[in-house]
């Protein structure tokens, strides 16, 4: 070997500073690739549990909904002509005018209606289901049976019908943004 090659393999300070340099450059990078991998894996893991929240709210929203909508349906469904002006309060439970109001125009008919035929019904949802869009939104569909008795009918007539409500969560209550009621016919 040459006097150069071997003035380079020699241990002088020079080479050990250079040697140092290059190990703390490699440990340097090392360290700083580490930790942008580990800053990238905890991100991912906030935003996975981010999701898994909110699958869980949405998830909790569809039961609550169903709860809800029982609950207006049965409201809906039941009334008696001694107690027929408090029986209209359901209405309440209408996200938007337009169809309150549509409802609304209904209500003065059938309440001398139900008077005059001294009629009574008791709604009951045989079966319910929903369909969770999100954690504000949900659809339910039910299949609701009801018992109409007059005064000249004291056995009374059972009615079914599917009913769809589209539900909105506003605050702590679902609130219907829309209805949609399909009589069953009976058989024949």
């Amino acid at each position: 070997m040459s006097a150069q090659k071997v003035r380079i393999l020699e241990d002088t300070p020079e080479r050990r500073y250079q040697l140092a340099i290059v190990v703390l450059l490699v440990l340097v990078l090392v360290v700083a690739s580490l930790a942008i991998w580990l800053v990238s894996k905890k991100n991912a893991a906030e935003d996975d549990l981010e999701k898994a929240e909110a699958d869980i709210e949405t998830y909790q929203a569809g039961p609550d909904a169903r709860d809800a909508a029982e609950e207006i349906l049965l409201e809906m469904t039941s009334y008696d002509y001694r107690r027929i002006e408090d029986e209209y309060a359901w209405l309440d439970h209408f996200a938007n005018d337009e169809l309150r109001g549509r409802f609304e125009k209904q209500v003065p008919n059938l309440k001398k209606v139900i008077r005059r035929s001294k009629a009574r019904a008791r709604g009951e949802v045989v079966q319910s289901a929903y369909n969770t869009i999100d954690s504000t939104s949900a659809t339910v569909l039910a299949f609701v049976r009801q018992r109409l008795t007059d005064a000249t009918n004291r056995r009374g007539v059972l009615e079914d019908q599917w009913t769809t409500l589209t539900l909105v969560r506003e605050g702590d209550e679902w609130l219907i943004e829309d209805i949609d009621i399909v009589t069953v016919p009976p058989p024949s």
